[in-house]
């Protein structure tokens, strides 16, 4: 496991066994971060700045599908998943109760 510098949005904390950046035959050492899939990947770490990135996006995301109307209607429905899988991964790594 190899932890890499964090990010605006996660940390990685490389596992070659649990990462969907690499196919499960590649073994490297490094993650791809291309093809990097932060809200379905084990190997997410989040510090409080990094949710609190995600919490400033759902915000972005908000005011974007605020203009109601003015997007195409597959614009909005992309900006509408976008911020569910967004709020459904800030649920789902909500910090545990101190």
């Amino acid at each position: 496991m190899k932890r890499h510098d964090p990010g605006t949005f996660v940390t990685c904390v490389y596992n070659p066994d649990r990462a969907v950046c690499r196919p499960p035959a590649d073994t490297s050492e490094q993650p791809e971060l291309g093809d990097c899939r932060p809200l379905a990947c084990r190997n997410t770490a989040l510090t409080p700045d990094n949710r609190d990135a995600h919490a400033r996006h759902v915000a972005d995301l908000d005011s974007a599908l605020a203009q109601g109307d003015r997007l195409a209607p597959y614009i909005r429905h992309r900006l509408q998943q976008q911020r569910q899988d967004t709020s459904d991964f800030l649920t789902r790594h909500a910090p545990e109760p101190a």
